[in-house]
């Protein structure tokens, strides 16, 4: 029964394989992709005005922000025969994966106002049905995960599945890419990652029971509930500069190689994959030392490692030399690992204790309040790394705007720890 059971939260975890691949193959190219640096090795044109690119993220995100609220709502009310959250992942997968692929065939082959349109209408649907089918799949971890131990050992197992996600992401998409182009690398990578989520479906079977313990409540009056949690809130504050962090990393990374560095775009994948290989080595010990020492303090500790790497790479390429600071990228593989664990098992331990508190089940209104704040945080990075290239510079004479994206965002980190100190779940 046990062996079992493990298989099942195995192949739920599958599913964080895909949605890493699919989150950040996009994240880390399609500004690349619209607006690639002058001179490229590739020979790439540039698709959109770089003063443009930042908004239509921002557009997208704003479509996307809309549909966090409504999806978690409607999957926490939801009452039919496939389960509440299944149905979600079920039907929204396959169009996730279209919209993914259709993001890398632009209409036109040179800059323009049509390309910027194109850009932003993708994004939007894309990141739409991304958030119909995760904020459901997420809050599935409460249901498969009882015991606090259980919930560790299952978003342990997402962790792992994240990270090969995300180094396929990283590493496979520069490699498919550099052979065949974005078009056939956007196949490649939204097939790879809409079977690994369709797992999901193929293989949960959820307890119909807690459809009888759905919130009769409205939608403005669920929202308004969760926001008022002040464990969420303070959690929430901490992990979104942290996310902040990421996302500016995997932006500036190919412009830090190319520019800075003096070798490929698709080197900063090798080096943000070997970050994930020591992340990797990292997880299995992080289920003993959770419990000891409880998820707050282990992730405020590699929260400070991971602002002082942020720093540290402002000065890649102009004080530190190539070898450091693949060096440097690799050791952040240890906050990765961390981030990638134990924030999910949070928000599951907030939502379980309002459940207790509340009398009702809404782990989808905590995990899409979570979804809806970090997009938002993920489209302002998006919109102030190019703000920051436009004023300063991304050239190899002019580059100032690349080396103040890791700065800003260890600022940034160090201000959400001191939310996160007053979060009060000790476990």
């Amino acid at each position: 029964m046990r062996k079992n059971k493990n298989f099942i939260m195995f192949m739920y975890a599958m599913g964080y394989l895909g949605i890493s691949i699919f989150t950040q193959t996009t994240v880390k190219w399609y500004q690349y992709f619209y607006t690639p640096p002058e001179g490229n090795k590739g020979g790439l044109q540039i698709l959109v005005p770089v003063g443009m690119i930042g908004l239509a993220m921002v557009i997208a995100r704003i479509f996307d922000g809309i549909s966090d609220p409504l999806v978690a709502y409607y999957s926490d009310k939801t009452k039919s025969r496939l389960g509440r959250r299944i149905p979600f992942v079920l039907f929204g997968s396959l169009p996730l994966a279209l919209t993914f692929i259709l993001l890398w065939f632009p209409p036109v082959n040179h800059e323009s106002t049509t390309n910027f349109i194109y850009l932003t209408a993708m994004l939007s649907l894309f990141f739409i049905f991304f958030t119909i089918v995760v904020a459901p799949y997420l809050a599935l971890i409460n249901e498969m995960s009882k015991t606090n131990s259980d919930r560790i050992k299952l978003t342990t197992m997402q962790g792992l599945t994240q990270i090969i996600g995300v180094m396929a992401a990283e590493a496979g998409s520069g490699v498919v890419m550099n052979l065949y182009g974005f078009r056939t690398m956007g196949i490649v990578m939204g097939t790879i990652a809409f079977l690994s989520l369709i797992l999901t479906p193929i293989f949960v079977k959820e307890d119909l029971s807690l459809q009888d313990s759905v919130p009769a409540m409205g939608l403005l009056e669920s929202i308004k509930l969760t926001l008022k949690n002040r464990n969420f809130a303070f959690y929430l504050v901490s992990y979104i500069s942290v996310w902040f962090g990421i996302n500016t990393l995997t932006i500036t990374m190919p412009y830090i190689a190319e520019v800075l560095l003096g070798v490929s775009a698709e080197y900063s994948g090798y080096m943000i994959a070997g970050a994930f290989i020591a992340a990797l080595l990292c997880m299995p010990f992080l289920p003993k030392i959770t419990v000891k020492y409880g998820k707050k303090k282990v992730l405020m500790m590699t929260s400070v490692l991971f602002a002082l790497i942020l720093f540290l790479t402002g000065f890649f390429g102009v004080v530190l030399p190539l070898n450091i600071s693949f060096a440097i990228v690799i050791l952040a593989g240890i906050p990765l690992s961390v981030i990638f664990v134990i924030p999910n098992a949070m928000i599951a331990d907030i939502a379980e204790l309002d459940s207790i508190e509340k009398g009702l089940r809404r782990e989808g209104m905590f995990f899409g309040a979570q979804g809806l704040v970090i997009k938002i945080v993920i489209g302002l990075s998006s919109f102030v790394t190019p703000l920051l290239f436009g004023l300063f510079g991304y050239s190899s004479a002019r580059h100032l705007g690349i080396q103040l994206g890791g700065p800003i965002a260890a600022a940034a980190i160090m201000i959400g720890l001191i939310f996160l100190k007053k979060y009060s779940i000790s476990y």
